[in-house]
């Protein structure tokens, strides 16, 4: 690996939301997950930067399927440093704030829920379950 591919990788693991978790896939590539609930998804390749806003859907009552949002790709390894590590701030910030920009405040319990865990506008899924005698 080159020096500069480490370097993104330790920019990836320090700069994400903790925590960050962090895979490889098949093909060489390292997806990080920052953020707990989720927020953003990073691929980092030996010549390219994917951001991705963390989305997911319910495929069933008890299945949660990641479905994330691109947000944009990035040829790091054409661009001199500093603006690459620049432009990565900028879309991952981009995909952090979309994401928070989609949670709700549970009129119930209160407490700020990402939306594949809101029941409706107002619920969380844990409150409905509680107070609404809903079932998943």
């Amino acid at each position: 690996m080159s020096q500069a591919f480490e370097e993104w990788l330790a920019f990836f693991a320090a700069q994400l939301p903790r925590p960050v978790e962090q895979q490889q896939a098949l093909d060489g590539s390292i997806y990080f997950t920052g953020g707990d609930p989720a927020e953003v998804i990073v691929r980092l390749t030996v010549s390219n930067v994917t951001v991705w806003e963390y989305a997911a859907r319910w495929d069933g009552p008890h299945t949660l399927v990641p479905r994330p949002i691109r947000i944009g790709s990035l040829a790091w390894s054409r661009l001199p440093a500093p603006q690459a590590v620049a432009a990565v701030q900028a879309l991952v910030e981009a995909a952090r704030q979309s994401r928070r920009s989609k949670y709700s405040t549970c009129s119930y319990c209160e407490r700020i829920t990402p939306p594949e865990h809101m029941h409706d506008e107002e619920t969380c899924m844990s409150c409905a379950e509680k107070h609404l005698g809903i079932v998943y």
